[in-house]
């Protein structure tokens, strides 16, 4: 099993507990992870950023599953979890993804197109290619209109539109 492939059960067995608890809220997969979900492993990242609003409830759940705190990292086996209830890193939008018959939430495409862009204007050429190939990859899928209604930055409008072409 990959390191993905461990990742994405540690997840759903996340989600199981959540629902079985009853809990309403359903973290959302933020960050570098999330870049790890649309890139379907190609840009692996050892920490799984979530974003949900009750830090302590989250804290509880993953100590129960065995998972022991380091700091706001918490690690089992080589499974890394990270919480965050900083809800303005995203602007409104997540999608829903469909894995093995479980549901998670995943930043939207186009808000972390969004977010690494400001380090790709920023001289990251790294970034900057990563993006070109996610705008490849999803092109018919991705809203524009909401990138450039949502990216405050003109030079990322820019190179948005020049890496659309």
């Amino acid at each position: 099993m990959s390191a993905l492939d461990k990742q994405i059960e540690a997840i759903k067995q996340l989600y199981k507990e959540i629902r079985n608890r009853k809990q309403k809220v359903e973290p959302i997969i933020i960050g570098k992870f999330a870049l790890t979900v649309y890139t379907q492993g190609m840009y692996p990242s050892p920490v799984i950023s979530l974003l949900h609003p009750d830090i302590e409830f989250m804290t509880h759940l993953l100590k129960d599953l065995g998972y022991k705190p380091s700091g706001n990292i918490f690690s089992k086996n080589d499974i890394n979890f990270e919480i965050s209830n900083r809800f303005d890193l995203i602007t409104g939008k997540f999608n829903q993804i469909e894995v093995d018959g479980t549901v998670i939430n995943v930043l939207s495409l186009e808000d972390l197109l969004i977010d690494m862009m400001n380090e790709c204007i920023n001289k990251d050429e790294t970034v900057c290619e990563l993006i070109k190939m996610l705008i490849r990859s999803y092109k018919k899928a991705i809203d524009f209109h909401y990138i450039f209604m949502n990216t405050k930055d003109k030079r990322a409008v820019i190179k948005f539109k020049e890496f659309r072409r």
